[in-house]
């Protein structure tokens, strides 16, 4: 009898537990949206992240979000600059008190509220904040679905450092690469653009890196983007010199501290400058990294690195070619291939173009080159961490 009673009681427990942890229902549908330029609330809930509705500054910055269903938490993507917030309740009386906060640096906010409330209100943090939200999401009581992007702060220190001149370039280029040494290998990918390109495809490559298990926040770069056939072209360019983007990689290098590096082709694949300017200063760069002497003011607070392993899009020499076809269980058997064709899909901006995820072809997302290494030549050309210690 009193096993019974055990076991019904740990079926209870399990119960209880299974209901703390079940993912909450979307009700952003059911929300009324109140705040200034009303013609444009629908923006934040139409799908698009070229369309976005913008508060006044200061005081006057809020927005008031009603539901019959008690709200839970609430999900932003800012369009173009992250702003801190809290979410406000009414007390009983009548007067708004903080219930959640979000204190973000990032493009994406998540903010769960103490207790369920029926009316919020979301206001900037301090004195003279802005909500420019592209997208909002409202939610019930419950665990945020796994696609609520809740990012942490760049690394400290990866093992992999993932150079893309522009979004939408770490798949088609680089394959599987993310999606296998972030989602299955749980390694620590830090993705870096020399490009960031529009805000709405800031929004794009989010979606596409956390989709592939990434879960520290990008790199994005200063550079405007430019179109130019040679690196002479595009360092006359406004923005750019070779000076300004061999600094930034060099800070890259020294404030992730990544084991192995991976980025473009030599020739841009199709010859575009910036992918040139990206494979020229990953290489120039191993160098300058390591040398104690190389100091500006940009880079005082950086010490010294060197990295292991510089990998360039169809290089020439020490060529390998990795497996992108092969199941991987993080995705539930779907490959590395089809988890970058779905990353990007999430680049909605970019689907009108000639480019496609593919491991064949001129520009064949599975060969690379070994460039540099510390550790010797690869042998069984199957991995990029290929004589590197305690890989995962």
């Amino acid at each position: 009898m009193k096993r019974i009673a055990l076991l019904l009681l740990f079926t209870l427990l399990l119960t209880a537990a299974d209901g703390l942890c079940q993912e909450a229902e979307e009700i952003t549908a059911l929300c009324t949206f109140r705040g200034s330029e009303e013609a444009r609330l629908k923006c934040m809930t139409d799908g698009k992240y070229t369309s976005t509705w913008s508060s006044p500054g200061g005081r006057s910055a809020t927005l008031r979000i009603e539901s019959e269903t008690p709200i839970g938490s609430i999900y932003i993507q800012f369009y173009d600059t992250a702003c801190a917030f809290d979410v406000q309740v009414r007390d009983a009386q009548g007067t708004w008190q903080k219930a959640a906060g979000c204190d973000t640096d990032f493009l994406t906010g998540y903010a769960v509220l103490s207790e369920p409330a029926s009316e919020v209100r979301i206001v900037p943090q301090g004195t003279w904040g802005r909500l420019v939200i592209a997208e909002i999401h409202v939610f019930g009581v419950g665990e945020a679905p796994n696609w609520v992007q809740r990012w942490a702060p760049p690394l400290e220190k990866a093992d992999l450092l993932v150079l893309s001149g522009h979004p939408d370039d770490e798949v088609l280029f680089m394959g599987g690469t993310i999606p296998y040494y972030a989602g299955e290998r749980q390694m620590d990918v830090q993705v870096a653009y020399l490009v960031p390109a529009t805000p709405y495809r800031k929004l794009e490559l989010l979606d596409g890196l956390w989709l592939c298990g990434v879960r520290h926040y990008p790199d994005l770069g200063p550079f405007g983007d430019q179109y130019s056939l040679s690196l002479s072209g595009l360092y006359g360019k406004s923005g750019w010199s070779r000076d300004k983007v061999q600094r930034y990689v060099v800070g890259l290098y020294r404030r992730y501290r990544p084991e192995v590096v991976v980025t473009h082709d030599v020739n841009g694949e199709y010859g575009h400058a910036v992918h040139r300017a990206a494979a020229d200063a990953a290489q120039t760069c191993v160098a300058l990294a390591a040398d104690p002497a190389v100091q500006d003011r940009r880079l005082a607070e950086t010490e010294p690195w060197q990295i292991q392993k510089l990998y360039l899009h169809l290089y020439e020499q020490g060529r390998l070619r990795m497996d992108w076809r092969q199941p991987l269980a993080a995705f539930d058997g779907r490959t590395a291939l089809e988890m970058a064709e779905a990353a990007f899909a999430c680049h909605i901006s970019q689907q009108d173009t000639e480019y496609r995820v593919e491991d064949f072809g001129p520009y064949d997302n599975a060969v690379f080159g070994l460039a540099f290494s510390m550790v010797g030549e690869d042998e069984e050309k199957d991995d990029f961490f290929e004589h590197i210690g305690d890989a995962r």
